[in-house]
């Protein structure tokens, strides 16, 4: 029983898995792959419009451009930006109504039968990148469209083949999802180890450094971009933690390290690098380098705890540096930031100090 509420319990992927992929370079790679089977789901109910053994109702008719409509803005979405969590959800979610629409209007109980193989598809994307209760609605959706189709064929008068296809059906269903989750949980053990801190799901120390050095070499412009690092710690936090328990403390943690990543841009790198201590990394035109801390100082202002943070900055013009001056100069950055963040801390708190710009070249 402890074992089912563990995993009942684990958490979602999806943060870290994205961080995952994006360290690697794959996320244009996924994006691409699931456009692609989306749209190709889509296109599915389209084509059986034109068959002999497609939908002839009006509403089943209906049914399957409501499905084709819905694939092709979820294709659009994945074609064109990596998404949200809440979107990555609400994927999951619409993909189930349209898998178990586009079986249950079928005409054929075997072609619905053979369509809801599609869940295996759906079910093995969200065992990498959701929870198990978002795996559970995927399963039980597949299930009940399954029996239904199952149900028909027996009542049909032929037992023995809605058992079979039903049997056929289940562990291809069942076998992608569980597959993935243990490949997910090795992989977690990785990320967890290398670059991801287990508590907030963002980046830990080495993999502030990797990602900031990434950050640095896709930076070009004209005129050069300013790099921007600055080191968050919060106020008293110590405090939190003696007065209402660990536990609170750790939601705090979450809470923050989710508003320090909505407020970033996208391509930033966001990272926990200590108890209490964050890091974020920012290309920007230098004319708005200095805009950046107040706009973290805000997000860690307004969580509901009332916690807030000191806030160090420290900045450098990117000009032509090789691999070399790129680690020294991360490590410059963290380095002016953190004493940068002691002033904020001396002066009270809930405070901004700037360590000075810089330029770095070959």
């Amino acid at each position: 029983m402890g074992r089912i509420r563990q995993w009942w319990g684990q958490p979602d992927n999806f943060h870290w898995l994205s961080e995952y992929l994006g360290a690697r370079q794959l996320l244009r790679f996924t994006r691409f792959m699931m456009g692609t089977i989306v749209a190709a789901l889509g296109a599915a109910p389209l084509l059986m419009l034109w068959s002999p053994s497609g939908p002839h109702s009006p509403i089943g008719r209906a049914v399957a451009v409501l499905v084709a409509v819905c694939c092709a803005a979820m294709a659009a979405m994945w074609f064109t930006r990596w998404p949200t969590h809440q979107q990555s959800a609400t994927f999951a979610v619409m993909s189930n109504g349209c898998i178990a629409a586009s079986c249950l209007m079928e005409v054929n109980p075997e072609t619905a039968l053979l369509g809801s193989m599609a869940f295996a598809a759906l079910a093995g994307y969200v065992a990498f990148f959701h929870s198990v209760r978002y795996l559970t609605l995927t399963l039980c959706t597949a299930a009940g469209t399954a029996l239904f189709a199952a149900w028909e064929i027996a009542a049909a008068g032929d037992v023995a083949m809605a058992a079979a296809k039903l049997l056929v059906v289940t562990v291809g269903v069942l076998a992608v999802p569980f597959s993935g989750q243990v490949l997910v949980h090795l992989l977690s053990a990785d990320a967890l180890n290398a670059n991801t801190d287990p508590l907030t799901g963002l980046r830990n120390r080495r993999g502030f450094h990797r990602g900031a050095r990434e950050l640095i070499a896709a930076s070009t412009g004209d005129p050069p971009p300013c790099f921007t690092v600055v080191m968050v710690d919060l106020d008293g936090f110590k405090k939190v933690n003696d007065t209402q328990g660990h536990a609170i403390g750790d939601r705090i943690l979450i809470a923050v390290g989710e508003s320090l990543r909505r407020a970033s841009p996208a391509g930033s790198v966001v990272a926990r690098v200590g108890g209490e201590e964050f890091l974020v990394a920012e290309t920007t035109p230098a004319s708005e380098a200095q805009v950046t801390a107040e706009r973290l100082r805000r997000a860690v202002a307004a969580n509901p705890w009332g916690v807030t943070a000191s806030l160090g900055v420290a900045s450098v013009t990117l000009l032509s540096i090789d691999g070399d001056t790129t680690r020294r100069m991360v490590g410059h950055l963290v380095d002016s930031a953190d004493a940068a963040m002691y002033e904020a801390k001396r002066a009270g708190g809930n405070r901004i100090r700037h360590s000075g710009a810089a330029v770095f070249r070959t």
